[in-house]
């Protein structure tokens, strides 16, 4: 317990101290994050901070090379270890690091995700049975699949969800908790002692992260947390490939992935890009709803508090009470999926076969009747202050009135155009009906032409 309580110290310490020198660097070559439409902090702000994590991960085991004992030889005496978890973590980070610096297509760093996947698969990283009531099945090339699925779907989890200071390294800390927990229980040292560098890492970067941030991680250091978190998960899960082993992950980066595929299905639905970039993350909506940044963050870390509970209750619970405990779980996400609206938005996209046609030509009838002379009468009548007409990958395409706030709602109202309704205020939780009356209003203004508005015609 000592050398975990010493790499996390030691990291802790080494972020601490190096992280000062990174927000330098980052204001004096430019390297920060600038305000957008998209971004809710306000300033300049160096976004380049992921990098000192990635090496305050790294730096105790480093140090640990030196110093031969049980834990050193289970992570050093193994090359793919070595392969897995300090090359790969590192060059992610690189890469993320050159994203922050220079910008790179999302497709490519997609393409060198799935590719570091493989290299884990073929270094032992890999699910390759799990157990059912009938006994072990093996996967075969099944399991390489969902192990790449994995892989993939944490490193992007973790990088949609750091949307706000503080939040994703918080997150990160609860999850390194718990699978440090796994690690000891399943005898996985290694994994043990990284989840409690980074532990430290993050806890050490959170100093200097919190609102109001002083410095972002950026993709190097989302990025670096989640390869790291699904990689050393995945070793865990090879002991005895028992369920739970592959639940209590699942449980403690519960919010990540949560977003993450709630993400996924709202642009699926609206016909856009999964790269794309919306404002309805489940921070966004909670900032929608008039809470400020720190009563958001500490809102979603008392739901991560909640799943690593539910986790370290499983990982010492039987099988009825592990039942158990996924129902609370279920139940949990369902509660915020409910109250967050997500259930009316996604609903309100699955319909019959009859209904969807009566449906498209009520709507087809309505959008060549109604003609808005003045777009003004629309922020008049409704409380919209503004609009955006956006492309499948969302760039803009036209625009009127007064856009770019927080509050904002997207509608698919044709398969490559999306419009952005500005809210005055929060935006509310759209019901069934509000959501049809207002897609005949998107197709309405995607029809007329007039509102291929320029910049500057903008009130």
């Amino acid at each position: 317990m000592r050398t975990y309580l010493t790499s996390f110290i030691v990291s802790f310490l080494f972020v601490l101290v190096t992280t000062p020198f990174l927000i330098k660097i980052g204001i004096k070559h430019g390297f920060v994050d600038k305000v957008d439409q998209r971004k809710i902090h306000q300033g300049v702000i160096p976004r380049i901070g992921g990098i000192g994590i990635a090496m305050g991960t790294l730096f105790p085991l480093f140090l640990l090379y030196f110093y031969n004992n049980f834990v050193s030889q289970t992570l050093f005496g193994s090359i793919e270890n070595v392969v897995v978890i300090i090359f790969g973590g590192l060059s992610i980070s690189i890469l993320g690091l050159f994203d922050d610096i220079k910008g790179l297509p999302a497709k490519f760093k997609f393409l060198f995700q799935i590719a570091l996947a493989v290299i884990a698969i073929y270094c032992g990283f890999s699910i390759n049975a799990m157990s059912t009531p009938w006994g072990v099945v093996q996967l075969g090339w099944v399991g390489h699949f969902i192990t790449v699925l994995w892989i993939v779907g944490i490193i992007n989890a973790f990088n949609l969800i750091d949307g706000m200071d503080g939040l994703s390294s918080g997150v990160s800390f609860f999850a390194c908790i718990t699978i440090m927990s796994l690690s000891i229980v399943n005898g996985y040292m290694f994994v043990a002692l990284v989840s409690a560098a980074l532990a430290g890492a993050v806890v050490g970067f959170l100093v200097y992260n919190f609102n109001p941030a002083k410095i972002f991680m950026g993709d190097a250091g989302s990025m670096f947390i989640g390869y790291v978190l699904a990689v050393l998960s995945l070793k865990n899960q090879s002991k005895g490939h028992t369920i739970v082993s592959m639940l209590v992950p699942i449980i403690a980066m519960g919010l990540p992935i949560l977003d993450t595929t709630l993400a996924f299905l709202r642009r699926f639905l609206r016909n856009q890009s999964i790269f794309s970039a919306d404002k309805q993350h489940i921070h966004h909506i909670l900032l929608s709803k008039g809470l400020n940044q720190r009563k958001v963050v500490f809102m979603l870390y008392g739901i991560s508090v909640v799943f690593t509970a539910l986790a370290m209750l499983l990982i010492f619970q039987k099988d009825v009470e592990a039942f158990l405990v996924i129902v609370v779980f279920s139940i949990v996400v369902f509660v915020i999926v409910s109250k967050l609206g997500y259930t009316e938005m996604f609903y309100s996209r699955f319909k019959t076969r009859k209904e969807d046609r009566l449906e498209n030509h009520l709507e087809n009838y309505l959008v060549e009747k109604i003609t808005i002379q003045n777009y003004n009468e629309m922020f008049d009548v409704l409380p919209i202050s503004g609009f955006e007409i956006l492309d499948c990958e969302g760039k803009r395409i036209a625009l009127g009135g007064t856009s770019g706030g927080v509050h904002f709602f997207d509608i698919a109202a044709e398969k490559n155009k999306i419009v952005r309704l500005y809210w005055v205020s929060s935006v509310p939780t759209i019901n069934n009906r509000e959501a049809a009356m207002l897609l005949v209003l998107a197709k309405s203004i995607v029809k007329n032409s007039f509102f291929s508005i320029q910049e500057n015609d903008i009130k």
